[in-house]
């Protein structure tokens, strides 16, 4: 997967699970971490366009300007799609209306309708 790489360093491991998931939903490149160990080894490995944290962690100075402080309830929390979206400039992507799936990989439910059973 290419483009922008977030990473989700958070002590906290609901509130990490919840930003990985709803970050990845996005289609874009997480990683989560959840100790000082395991964040320094990421940073070593790859760069990052953002850095969301829980503030338990203690984040290198070089890092500071792409860290956003992340708090379960707060507003970067009840917003995080749309920010992280407007941060990274993704846009967002509205399927046409003749856009469906093929025949094939219809969902389970659909496969069925109009079946008496």
């Amino acid at each position: 997967m290419t483009g922008p790489k977030v990473l989700v360093a958070c002590f906290d491991s609901e509130l990490r699970s919840a930003c990985f998931n709803r970050i990845s939903a996005l289609g874009v490149r997480v990683d989560a971490v959840g100790d000082q160990r395991g964040l320094a080894r990421r940073l070593k490995k790859d760069e990052y366009v953002l850095v969301l944290h829980d503030g338990a962690l203690e984040l290198p100075p070089e890092i500071s300007e792409s860290a956003h402080l992340v708090e379960p309830g707060g507003a970067l929390d009840l917003a995080l799609e749309e920010r992280v979206r407007a941060i990274l400039e993704i846009p967002e992507r509205l399927p046409e209306e003749d856009e469906g799936l093929p025949e094939g990989n219809r969902p389970p439910w659909e496969s069925h309708r109009g079946r008496d059973w």
